[in-house]
């Protein structure tokens, strides 16, 4: 299999904001875009775009989400509407060419989907796969999902005037992450916990409450968008029965799939179940037969 290299890209959304990308693969081939999860980065994803299983057969793309990483970092609600996440989602497909790319999602970054199909509509994506996910952004979806394990830690992550606390938090919100914090290379865990001081404190609250309406992405679950759920039995942050609710009421084509050791980073406790799962599910949607 050929080796490739990383393409790293700022693209310019509609209200000028800069968003970070990155590809690798055969841009011919249809592509996955994944969108990492609450103050984390591309980085969080950086083993799985260059598993060569994923890459025999898709282009792989990620982004920073607008507040994170090496993105721009609008400090007011109106510079995180539903819209703008959408239009981020748009310039990053426009940027590197993908068509009807499909949407994979972790935690937070689930979200995106309902921004997608809202202003985009359901054709701009071919599927969508949610990673242990926060389906959409509710007060009540969100008391329902989130465990107190990540509850408790949103002030110190939100903090402005207390350093010692933001800093230790950001560092207990990434231990959180994983099975087994103490088994994890440090280059690991110090990456992640480096991506996560790049947002701004303010943001936090306002990236966790942006106004959303998921109306766009039930009617398109329903009239057979395809969605797959990949949550894991050990995970610390999230709850999956909820989303696997929602889910079940909306969308007609729905897969779950539970692994009962992962995390709420089972791309990187369980990779080789994960990727099995993604590759299953994204050559279902586009026909790939090889």
């Amino acid at each position: 299999m050929p080796r490739f290299n990383v393409t790293q890209a700022l693209f310019s959304s509609s209200d000028g904001t800069l968003i970070y990308a990155e590809a690798i693969g055969n841009k011919n081939l249809p592509a996955i875009v994944f969108i990492h999860g609450l103050t984390l980065t591309t980085l969080a994803w950086a083993h799985i775009l260059h598993d060569p299983r994923l890459l025999e057969h898709f282009y792989l793309v990620a982004y920073d989400m607008r507040g994170h990483g090496r993105s721009g970092k609008p400090l007011t609600m109106e510079g995180h509407s539903s819209k703008l996440y959408a239009d981020d989602f748009a310039a990053v497909s426009k940027g590197f060419d993908l068509k009807s790319p499909l949407c994979n999602g972790w935690s937070l970054g689930a979200t995106v989907a309902a921004d997608i199909t809202t202003h985009l509509g359901p054709t701009a994506i071919s599927g969508i796969i949610w990673t242990a996910p926060l389906p959409y952004i509710d007060p009540e979806v969100i008391g329902a999902v989130a465990k107190p394990a990540v509850q408790d830690l949103l002030p110190g992550l939100a903090t402005e005037t207390d350093a010692v606390l933001a800093l230790q938090t950001r560092h207990k919100f990434i231990d959180t992450l994983f099975n087994d914090p103490p088994s994890v290379p440090v280059d690991i865990k110090w990456s992640w916990a480096g991506s996560s001081s790049l947002i701004p404190p303010s943001l936090v609250p306002i990236v966790t409450s942006r106004p959303q309406d998921p109306t766009a992405l039930f009617k398109a679950g329903a009239n057979g968008l395809p969605l797959l759920i990949i949550s894991g039995g050990n995970d610390s942050q999230l709850r999956g029965e909820p989303a696997w609710e929602i889910a079940g009421k909306h969308f007609k084509d729905l897969t779950i799939h539970t692994i009962p050791d992962g995390s709420h980073a089972p791309f990187y406790d369980n990779k080789d179940e994960y990727v099995q799962e993604v590759l299953k599910f994204a050559k279902r949607v586009f026909k790939i037969h090889a």
